[in-house]
Parts: C-alpha cells; sequence; structure tokens
C-alpha cells in the first residue's frame, strides 16, 4: 500500500490573479502545474482577497471560475497572515497589500510552495527572503 504524506509535507500552490487568468485562458504552463500537484496530493489555494480582482458579481461571466474555484481551496486571511503580508509587504517596499496577502498565505506554512503568477515581479521581491516559496510565472 503506498504511503501518502502527513499534510503539513503536502506540496502547496498559491494563485494569484494572473494565475487564475491563465487556468481561465487554459494556459498549459498553469494545467501542467495543477496536473503534478495533483499527482503528488498538493492543495491549490486562492485567498479570498483575490476574488475581488477576478469576479465580476455576473453569474454568466464568474460561471467559469466559479466552476474552477470548486475545485481549489479559497482561504480566509487570518490575522496572523495579514500581519505576515503588512511585514513581507514593509520589507519589500511596495504598497500592494492583495500581493502581499498572496506571498503571506504562501510563506505562512513552511512547505513547499509555489506562486503561479502572470506578474512576477512584485511577488518573487515580496518572498525574497522565503526560501520554500518560489514564483512562477504562467
Amino acid at each position: 500500500m503506498k504511503r501518502r504524506r502527513p499534510p503539513s509535507a503536502l506540496p502547496r500552490c498559491v494563485l494569484d490573479s494572473g494565475g487564475i487568468t491563465a487556468l481561465l485562458g487554459r494556459s498549459q504552463k498553469a494545467r501542467a502545474w495543477l496536473r503534478w500537484l495533483a499527482t503528488h496530493h498538493g492543495e491549490v489555494i486562492v485567498p479570498a482577497a483575490i476574488l475581488s480582482e477576478c469576479t465580476t458579481g455576473d453569474a454568466g461571466r464568474d460561471a467559469e471560475l466559479n466552476r474552477i474555484l470548486g475545485a481549489l481551496t479559497v482561504t480566509t486571511t487570518t490575522e496572523p497572515t495579514a500581519r505576515l503580508a503588512g511585514a513581507l509587504r514593509f520589507r519589500a517596499r511596495t504598497d500592494d497589500g492583495i500581493d502581499a496577502l498572496v506571498a503571506a498565505e504562501a510563506a505562512a506554512t513552511p512547505v513547499a510552495t509555489v506562486i503561479l503568477t502572470s506578474d512576477p515581479h512584485d511577488l518573487t521581491r515580496l518572498v525574497a527572503t522565503t526560501s520554500h516559496v518560489a514564483v512562477q510565472r504562467v
């Protein structure tokens, strides 16, 4: 019988709005990452704050996004994660709170995590001091 790793050791992926857009646009690179995570019993996380950048409130326009979100984990921001976001944002000298929340969600758990994004510049700066988080353009 194949043993699964304990949940704390599972690989993780955090999507920002660019990562979600890549999935909606059928990006082969984004889908390859998701297949790899599924094969390795990983978790795909979308911080709830990202929904403010991706949703329109129109059921027809949001239908495909809602279908994709049904297979992912949408997380709410806890106070410790929000404080970590503030610290990362301050260190990176940026004013983008949503990107900081994405970076903090990735950094909050000390397991291998990749952030999928269409704009890796700011996120790379935000996680520069976090060795277990990688940023990947999709």
